[in-house]
């Protein structure tokens, strides 16, 4: 019953996660509640870290049922997790960070084809994608695999979704950019 639960959790922050970031939802927080607008990016970032810690918690935690995987995955796990860590920082440094968590209002949208950007267009998720997979192989249990599975789904769901956007905002800037660059992982996806 517990792993159902934490299916259920994965995918009700994911759905949120989502949600909270459409740009109609943002569109009608700011017609609608225009004295807390400049304030939605960093309520958002601070709903979505912190419903992320107790998630991953319940993914890590025991009881737990271990899956048989070769001691030496152990090693690769640990290479896959400070990959992604410095993945997710390289991927930050093209962005002014005040305004990403908010505390600064959001200039004019840019298209970043700098950095980690001219060799994948989501770097944020390709680190995602390192840093888990590390996480599962550090923790081979059938929480951390469904963890994995359930995360790997959202990307696959959600760049998807940040992509209608951003062909929106940029139109044929962004088309030329898809043309040239990988979507999740670098000159493969």
């Amino acid at each position: 019953m517990e792993i159902y639960l934490l299916a259920s959790a994965w995918a009700a922050y994911f759905f949120v996660h989502s949600f909270l970031a459409a740009t109609q939802v943002k569109n009608w927080v700011e017609k609608t509640l225009p004295t807390v607008f400049p304030f939605y990016r960093i309520g958002y970032n601070i709903i979505a870290f912190s419903s992320l810690l107790p998630l991953l918690y319940g993914s890590i935690s025991a009881p737990n049922q271990a899956l048989p995987l070769p001691a030496w995955t152990w090693y690769l796990g640990i290479i896959c997790l400070a990959s992604g860590l410095v993945l997710l920082v390289r991927a930050f440094q093209a962005f002014d960070g005040a305004e990403f968590l908010g505390i600064k209002k959001e200039a004019s949208p840019l298209l970043v084809q700098k950095g980690m950007y001219q060799y994948v267009r989501h770097p944020l998720y390709f680190a995602t994608i390192v840093l888990i997979f590390g996480l599962f192989l550090c923790l081979p249990t059938q929480k951390m695999g469904l963890t994995l599975v359930i995360s790997y789904i959202y990307i696959g769901i959600g760049y998807r979704l940040e992509e209608r956007k951003l062909i929106a905002i940029f139109g044929a800037e962004y088309q030329a950019y898809q043309q040239r660059v990988k979507a999740l992982i670098p000159f493969i996806l």
